[in-house]
């Protein structure tokens, strides 16, 4: 199964023995971050409160040792713009519905299936991915760029955010990933996909060495060759 390095699954469980089932199942497609105290989720929540979280999703028990997981959303708000689901025993109609109420895009009860767990995540993060292709656009002297994911429109507007459209490795690890840690290939493997659904426009990305690239007019680089 594909690794999806750059998507981070974020884990609030307090059981040891549902923590290794997590890791079993999603570890190999995801990189998973694992929470067993609300205090600690919500000391990351402030790590990344200037991440955009497209790329992000919380699993979460209801019930964790220092508290209920719901009462993030009643004591701090912390929760808006976050994409969650629930997964607990509890079966309770009220707790569903407080859910639900609360903004989680599912709720699954345990014991779940392996399969279903996945297909689900899967399933939001293809939701997050066509919602930011609606909502996003970007215009390359006067061309309205379409069809680009969130990652990939973050790129080319940093490009786009100084005059030679030059950027360094280091630049779009911060501006782009955050504080989230990488596979090494993955700016490698978005700056190729994006290069691809530029081209048709008439633009390239050249790497320029050192781990710097430039965006480029096809037409200006013939010309200067």
């Amino acid at each position: 199964m594909l690794l999806t390095q750059d998507k981070q699954i974020w884990i609030l469980e307090d059981d040891p023995g549902c923590r290794f089932v997590y890791q079993e199942i999603l570890g190999p497609i995801y990189e998973v971050v694992f929470f067993d105290a609300l205090k600690d989720f919500q000391k990351r929540l402030e790590k990344f409160k200037q991440h955009h979280f497209n790329d992000i999703l919380i699993v979460a028990d209801l019930t964790l040792k220092d508290g209920h997981f719901m009462s993030l959303l009643k004591d701090t708000g912390c929760l808006n713009n976050k994409s969650f689901i629930v997964v607990s025993s509890d079966e309770e109609m009220s707790s569903i519905r407080t859910a639900f109420k609360g903004g989680a895009l599912d709720y699954l009860t345990k014991p779940f299936k392996k399969s279903e767990l996945i297909v689900k995540i899967e399933n939001i993060f293809n939701q997050i991915e066509k919602r930011l292709e609606r909502e996003q656009e970007v215009y390359l002297d006067g061309h309205m760029i379409s069809n680009l994911t969130g990652k990939q429109v973050a790129l080319l507007k940093l490009f786009l955010g100084n005059d030679i459209r030059e950027v360094e490795r280091q630049d779009i690890l911060q501006n782009v990933w955050g504080d989230m840690t990488v596979h090494p290939k993955t700016v490698d493997v978005h700056l190729y996909n994006l290069r691809r659904k530029i081209h048709p426009y008439g633009y390239l990305i050249r790497s320029e060495g050192g781990g710097r690239w430039r965006l480029l007019s096809e037409r200006i680089d013939q010309n200067n060759s």
